[in-house]
């Protein structure tokens, strides 16, 4: 009410005044003084009049203002009594998740093995278990030797191994880590777009074998892995964390499956198989180079970029049955296409001369000089041919012009077209197994490049060397 006191006090002044002023005048008969009573009378009046009004409004608006004050502490009061009402909830809710949670972990904790060598437990070793290490698989070829894994899957017992392994071997036998030899075959598979195959062994239902994950286990950069494989006959592990899954693969650091490719990547926890290690992808490959196909020499992985050696199996994959006659062959059908390609590579880096063929001596390609790749190829007549006259050249027995040498070597080179363009009836890359089709892709494309440039340059001293 201050400020309504406040109001009041210059105003009652007023009234006042005007009220000693009425006194003053009352009882005077002067028509002048009567009159001033009259107006005097009427400020009164309306002096009055205006007080009452503004006062009435002041104190209209101090009510509503306390009855505003009155609802907002209310309002405040019945919010902060929510509120509380809210908190305890959430500390109970919050004490009973926590409850849960620790019931939870109690029972989890006790379903856990108490002995190590059994997955889940925190010190299980996947590389220190017999029956993980037993189903590791060792493939002696005849030219090659590597790593394999027994799966038990859809009923069946399978070798796993990368498909590099087993191309360019004409006879195998494989062991287990444990020395239980197999001998007796089912189906040989491949999966189409991969650098692995798998082959039925059906002499194995008592031998040790691992089982692939799930389709729907993740593997995240938290995800404990091991890769495992076997070297000089000794099992050899190395455990580290995946880099990232995708739908074809996983990514790892190559520390872990250096060196063994053919073999399984496990899920540390569990032991089950997430992937098979294959040799890294991104090859370049040198088919000038002696030896099978998928000799490997470079690789284009951009500096930094980390690359792909595990490919995935805990994925839907179609599997498609191969004579496995027919995979092996392909190896030495690339190899023997390849050699006589190389055999027309020495015709291109050659010329003759009178005391024999310029370039003989000169590395042509895959380090070997064209003389070493005649010697290694004497067994083509072509190849032969060639020897013979630089022979005798070289020993001074032959007495030929430089036009007849010309000639003699045209004819050569001609005879090497023509044992090419046979050569090239039948071999068709479409036809190969999808493993074996981009090596024999590429060495047709090698081969027409060689046949171009002996039809161009007739073996020109000037004709370029290597593919």
């Amino acid at each position: 009410m201050d400020s309504l006191s406040g109001m009041r006090t210059p105003i009652l002044r007023g009234l006042t005044l005007l009220s000693f002023s009425l006194l003053a005048l009352t009882g005077c008969t002067n028509k002048k003084d009567q009159a001033r009573v009259k107006e005097l009378e009427t400020e009164i009046e309306t002096v009055n009049a205006e007080f009452t009004a503004t006062l009435a409004e002041r104190e209209k608006e101090l009510a509503e203002k306390d009855e505003a004050a009155r609802t907002a502490q209310s309002d405040t009061a019945q919010k902060v009594q929510q509120l509380t009402l809210e908190r305890d909830q959430a500390v109970q809710e919050l004490t009973a998740l926590k409850s849960e949670a620790a019931r939870t972990e109690a029972a989890r904790v006790a379903r856990l093995p108490k002995d190590a060598s059994s997955p889940g437990h925190a010190d299980y070793d996947p590389s220190k278990e017999p029956k993980i290490t037993n189903a590791l698989a060792t493939i002696t070829g005849d030219k090659t030797t590597g790593t394999g894994f027994i799966v038990t899957t859809e009923g069946k017992v399978y070798l796993y191994t990368a498909a590099h392994i087993l191309s360019g071997n004409s006879r195998f036998s494989i062991s287990n880590n444990a020395g239980l030899k197999f001998a007796k075959f089912g189906a040989f598979e491949m999966a189409d777009g991969t650098d692995f195959v798998r082959l039925e062994l059906q002499d194995a239902s008592d031998a040790p074998t691992l089982q692939l994950a799930a389709d729907t286990t993740k593997v995240t950069s938290a995800t404990d892995i091991v890769g495992l494989g076997i070297s000089s006959g000794t099992v050899s592990g190395e455990r580290g964390k995946a880099l990232a899954q995708k739908s074809d693969m996983i990514d790892v650091d190559p520390s872990l499956t250096q060196g063994k490719s053919g073999g399984p990547l496990l899920e540390a926890a569990s032991g089950k198989v997430l992937a098979i290690i294959v040799r890294q992808p991104a090859e370049v490959v040198d088919l000038a180079s002696p030896g099978a196909p998928g000799v490997v020499t470079a690789t284009t992985t951009a500096p930094g970029e980390i690359p792909c050696n595990a490919c995935r199996l805990n994925r839907k994959l179609e599997w498609k049955a191969v004579p496995i006659a027919n995979f092996l062959a392909e190896t030495k059908r690339i190899s023997d296409f390849d050699r006589l390609t190389r055999v027309g590579q020495v015709l291109t880096a050659l010329s003759p001369a009178a005391n024999g063929l310029i370039g003989i001596n000169s590395t042509v390609s895959g380090g070997q000089t064209a003389l070493a790749i005649l010697n290694d190829a004497r067994d083509i007549p072509v190849a032969g041919d060639i020897l013979k006259v630089h022979t005798s050249l070289a020993a001074r027995k032959a007495r030929t012009s430089e036009v007849d040498l010309k000639k003699q070597y045209a004819s050569l080179v001609s005879s090497m077209v023509g044992l090419m363009q046979r050569s090239d009836i039948g071999f068709e890359p479409a036809k190969f197994t999808t493993y074996h089709r981009r090596f024999a892709e590429a060495s047709l494309k090698w081969r027409k490049d060689i046949q171009q440039r002996l039809q161009g340059t007739g073996g020109a001293a000037d004709a370029p060397a290597g593919k």
